[in-house]
């Protein structure tokens, strides 16, 4: 019985989670397709930011970090983004204490933001005068 209240409880929280990914980011892109690999309870869903047409999420936030929202309509960005989805893949749960530790000290954020800042855009699906890479 336990057992079973245990995983109704896993099964639970890690429902209806979805993370926003910049699709002309190949980075991004590869980040996504990993986690779909290490997803396995199916927990996590992904969108792309840049057509996202919601008001939860601010999209000029979400071009700039990862972007997630869960089943409560709570919304994270960057290594915040990063922690919930750590904790709903239960084949990292082993290297939550370092993430926690960073998470504590900020040095999880400052890093983060550091990826987020060096990283590459390409613009796909644009004409020649409009394209602008970062």
């Amino acid at each position: 019985m336990i057992i079973f209240t245990s995983i109704c409880l896993i099964l639970y929280f890690m429902s209806s989670f979805i993370i926003y990914i910049d699709s002309w980011c190949p980075m991004c892109v590869r980040f996504g397709s990993w986690l779909k690999r290490l997803d396995i309870l199916n927990g996590i869903r992904q969108a792309d930011i840049r057509t996202y047409e919601g008001s939860a999420i601010s999209k000029e936030k979400g071009l700039e970090q990862l972007a997630s929202i869960n089943r409560h309509s709570r919304v994270f960005y960057g290594y915040d983004s990063i922690w919930e989805i750590l904790v709903r893949l239960p084949l990292l749960w082993v290297f939550v204490p370092i993430f926690y530790i960073l998470k504590m000290s900020r040095l999880g954020h400052w890093a983060y933001k550091e990826l987020a800042i060096k990283r590459q855009i390409i613009p796909l699906h644009c004409k020649e005068e409009d394209c602008r890479p970062n």
